[in-house]
């Protein structure tokens, strides 16, 4: 499958557009005029014919997963077919981006823009979820961000179908790491909730920039989803973290019970109510007049029912036992007022004297004092706000000069420096074919302690590095295994990211571990070449080369793990060494097989 085929089934290739375990495929379809992606199931070299009937069936089950569902926030799925022995389906073409490559171009994104991108996705997993289909494996690169701005889940290939017998073992752990609930981790049975706590790790993501269970290994990732809480970062306020905490919970049955009601929590997020209260709920007597009273019946004590408004102010009839205020006393005018029976009360309004215009008493009126005066005045406030920005200013151009004053004796002495290199004989800075191999290395290593620049340095010994690996050829061609792994190891130190050194020097260590007889000597060898092996994938660019390192790392990574146990070792240090291995073996292998069976033995 190195080369496209120029259709499958109906649909035209056109050109191919992704390849991870699986082959994607611009293609059109004559039939129905569009634009299609096509999606080839691509079987791993040398995988057993159990394996090729899994991996079909997965396939199958992929297809059935995104083919039963129908939403705006779903990638379509078309079709299902084989043509001559090729399986594929034929899917709706997506342009755009992925949320992963829209975060590593950015690296956060606004808070609003993450909660739409969230409730989007939880929208089409509510009808995933309603159809009895869950993710599994809801994670930025398995989101798709239209140009239009529209939001699409794609990437059904770890489905679990509820109404279809699970493919998936109890203890299998498949999905992304980083993005794995505790139940997913540890191989337990999911359901819905499995996928909120993923998106919970998503939108976290998406609005700080990193994960909320972060770590350098698969062993650290994991054990701090099982144990560890998610520290809340400070672009997430309050009202947001309670709903990213709630689904980032360890207990399933603490998280929200379904899409739908982490969609509710997120859309009252994004549009709260309103914390002004309609007049009619802040009336106390439950009307909407807010001047009403509550009605009390006359023949109970309350007030006559008049046909005007009601006014506490107005002059009233007195009742039964009530005192009456009379006219202030005037001799010869009249009689004394009787007093009332009743003291002072500063909350009840003044009552009138029965049958008369008197005013209500008046009460003295609080003023409070005047403000004080301010400490500074105008003309000095503008002076302080001058003077400050002229010391910023000042201290800006200081900044500047000391700035390009570095940046010039840094200039200058690199300068000088490459000004003195150049006096160096040329003898101790080029390989030489007519000097033997040890000499041009003597040479160039007493080059290296007369170079002062860094690039001349960098230069002799990047030369120096391919004459030790050199002479490792020479000195492996002579069995002298020791002498090349010695001329390997010179190689590094000159060279440390030089993948083919890496590579050379973790296969004699892998040779030398071979053929030691003792236990610890064995781990440090293995332990050696898997480390360096490992390094020289990373930094191997060539697609066929990286491919065999990452094997050779896995073999060895697994050799290690086997001379461990055999020594009695720390069963976290194997298991850590087998997930590495598996992680650097090519599936379907048999050494892949060998790895997953010892793996089950420390889950």
């Amino acid at each position: 499958m190195s080369s496209p085929p120029t259709t499958l089934g109906q649909y035209q290739i056109i050109r191919e557009i992704a390849r991870s375990n699986d082959i994607v495929y611009e293609a059109y379809d004559p039939l129905m005029n569009r634009r299609v992606a096509v999606k080839e199931l691509s079987m791993p070299t040398g995988a057993t014919s159990q394996q090729q009937d899994e991996r079909i069936s997965r396939f199958r089950r992929e297809a059935q997963a995104a083919g039963t569902l129908n939403h705006p926030n779903i990638m379509t799925v078309f079709s299902f077919a084989e043509d001559a022995g090729r399986s594929f389906m034929a899917m709706e073409y997506l342009d755009g981006c992925s949320l992963r490559n829209e975060l590593d171009a950015k690296g956060v994104l606004p808070t609003n823009r993450s909660i739409e991108i969230a409730i989007d996705v939880l929208r089409g997993l509510e009808h995933a979820h309603s159809k009895g289909v869950i993710h599994r494996d809801i994670k930025p690169d398995n989101v798709q961000i239209l140009s239009n701005g529209s939001i699409k889940i794609t990437d059904f290939g770890i489905a679990r179908l509820t109404f279809q017998p699970n493919l998936t073992m109890d203890g299998q752990v498949f999905g992304t790491p980083s993005y794995m609930s505790p139940e997913q981790v540890v191989g337990k049975e999911i359901d819905a909730r499995s996928d909120l706590f993923s998106l919970g790790v998503m939108l976290y993501e998406m609005i700080s920039g990193q994960k909320p269970f972060p770590g350098d290994s698969v062993v650290s990732i994991t054990y701090a989803i099982m144990n560890k809480e998610p520290q809340q970062p400070a672009q997430i306020d309050w009202q947001l973290w309670s709903v990213i905490s709630k689904a980032l919970e360890k207990t399933p049955a603490m998280r929200y019970s379904s899409a739908a009601d982490m969609l509710k929590a997120l859309e009252h997020v994004q549009n709260p109510p309103s914390p002004l209260l309609d007049p009619s709920q802040m009336n106390p007597y439950g009307s909407p007049t807010m001047n009403a009273p509550p009605v009390v019946p006359a023949a109970f004590g309350g007030a006559p029912q008049l046909s005007q408004p009601y006014n506490p102010y107005a002059p009233q009839a007195p009742q039964p036992g009530q005192a009456v205020y009379t006219q202030p006393y005037v001799p010869g005018q009249g009689q004394q007022p009787v007093p009332p029976s009743y003291g002072y009360n500063p909350y009840q309004p003044p009552q009138p004297v029965y049958g008369t215009q008197q005013p209500a008493p008046q009460f003295p009126v609080y003023y409070p004092p005047p403000p004080r005066a301010p400490l500074l005045k105008p003309d000095q406030v503008l002076f302080a706000k001058r003077l400050a920005f002229g010391l910023l200013l000042g201290g800006a151009l200081l900044a500047l000069i000391i700035v390009a004053l570095s940046s010039w004796a840094q200039v200058v002495d690199r300068n000088n420096k490459k000004a003195n290199d150049q006096n160096i004989p040329q003898e101790f800075t080029t390989v030489d074919s007519r000097r033997s191999l040890e000499q041009n290395i003597a040479d160039l290593t007493q080059g290296v302690a007369m170079a002062h620049d860094d690039a001349t340095k960098a230069d002799i010994r990047a030369k120096l590095a391919e004459l030790y690996k050199q002479q490792s050829q020479n000195e492996a061609a002579s069995n002298n295994l020791p002498g090349a792994e010695d001329a390997l190891q010179h190689a590094n130190e000159n060279n440390p990211n030089d993948p083919e050194a890496l590579a050379r020097l973790g296969t004699a260590y892998y040779v030398e571990g071979q053929k030691a007889s003792d236990l610890i000597q064995r781990q440090t060898f293995f332990k050696n070449a898997a480390d360096s092996l490992a390094k020289a994938a990373s930094l191997e660019m060539n697609k066929s080369l990286n491919s065999d390192y990452r094997q050779k790392a896995a073999a060895s990574f697994y050799a290690y793990a086997l001379t461990t146990k055999d020594a009695g070792g720390d069963r976290s240090d194997i298991r850590t060494s087998l997930i590495k291995a598996r992680d650097n073996a090519d599936q379907g292998t048999e050494l892949s097989g060998q790895i997953d069976e010892l793996l089950a033995q420390y889950q």
